[in-house]
């Protein structure tokens, strides 16, 4: 069923009822979640802003893919998946909509400010209820509607008093919410039946879609244009950075990639521990730790208005995910 837990409290045993693997697992997952988008802008930063971002998309979940195979060669470090040819084919389009998210995501983090990036994001669940809706058969209840338009009008003001916005950032982190919301529901298809003990379980499901990923995103290199200017990325790479900027380039461009990897998957482990709704109000927060703390890390622009849309956005997507919880309507899960 869906009913919410405290965050730090699980299921007790005996007197004990602090959870502390769900307590570290939170601690991750937002440590992870806010050092991907630091190390993700910086490298950004020194590589030439937007200009190379599908290479850096693709760098980032390589390095999550050499992740996951290394932990299936490592001895009793984790079970490698029992996949046939053709169950391995029935996560492609995971595969394809993890690309997508991942490349719209990376492009809109390099192109604008992470904090005004973090907003749009901030509204996946909106989207994931249209794109259930509209292609999945889903059902949405009136209250959950409703609380969209408080998502919907705190992003306007948010992107209105954004100095640094474009509409390609806006365009590119709306674009990674559509593919979000597609791949929420194909793998939701995916690992109907037996499909889940064969991969087993949702952290061997997240490996083979970072995989899939990795060679999808190989052609938006060469779409992209990126490929033609590979010199100029080798040169940068070499370099360690643009002329001017803070460096490190490749350092930043490896911890993006591990660090997304990681808080992605232990989000996966989170979210066995607690219930959906929790888990949303959770990633709520998280947004809002991360938009605050990316906007001091980079000195961002935080102007009242901005902010003001940022809260009312956020606060949006936290009633949205509590609605049917406070409105009635209570599934059965």
């Amino acid at each position: 069923t869906t009913s919410s837990h405290h965050l730090a409290v699980g299921r007790p045993s005996g007197s004990m009822a602090v959870d502390i693997g769900l307590i570290v697992y939170l601690a991750a997952w937002y440590a992870g979640n806010y050092y991907y988008n630091i190390y993700n802008k910086s490298a950004s930063k020194a590589g030439g802003g937007s200009e190379f971002a599908m290479i850096m998309a693709w760098f980032q979940m390589a390095v999550g893919s050499v992740y996951a195979i290394a932990l299936w060669i490592l001895p009793e470090a984790r079970k490698t998946p029992n996949v046939s040819f053709k169950q391995v084919m029935k996560l492609l389009p995971v595969g394809i909509f993890t690309a997508a998210a991942h490349a719209g995501a990376v492009f809109s983090l390099s192109a604008g400010a992470v904090s005004f990036a973090q907003v749009i994001k901030a509204a996946e669940p909106a989207f994931a209820a249209a794109i259930g809706f509209a292609f999945y058969g889903s059902k949405v209840s009136t209250a959950k509607l409703l609380m969209l338009v408080p998502v919907i009008g705190g992003i306007v003001l948010a992107s209105v008093s954004e100095l640094d916005f474009t509409w390609a950032c806006l365009a590119a982190a709306g674009g990674a919410n559509v593919a979000a919301a597609f791949r929420g529901q194909e793998n939701k298809k995916a690992m109907a039946g037996d499909m889940n003990a064969a991969i087993g379980g949702g952290a061997n499901a997240y490996a083979i879609g970072t995989i899939w990923s990795t060679l999808l995103l190989i052609p938006t290199i060469f779409i992209s244009g990126e490929y033609q200017k590979l010199d100029k990325f080798m040169a940068i790479w070499n370099a360690d950075g643009t002329p001017g900027s803070a460096g490190n380039f490749r350092y930043n461009l490896v911890m993006s990639g591990l660090t997304f990897y990681l808080y992605n998957e232990v989000s996966t482990l989170a979210l066995g521990k607690i219930s959906g709704v929790t888990h949303s109000v959770a990633n709520t927060a998280k947004r809002a730790i991360i938009i605050v703390g990316c906007a001091i890390a980079f000195g961002e622009s935080m102007e009242p208005t901005k902010m003001a849309g940022c809260s009312i956005a956020i606060f949006g997507t936290f009633l949205y995910a509590i609605a049917d919880d406070l409105f009635g309507k209570k599934k059965v899960a």
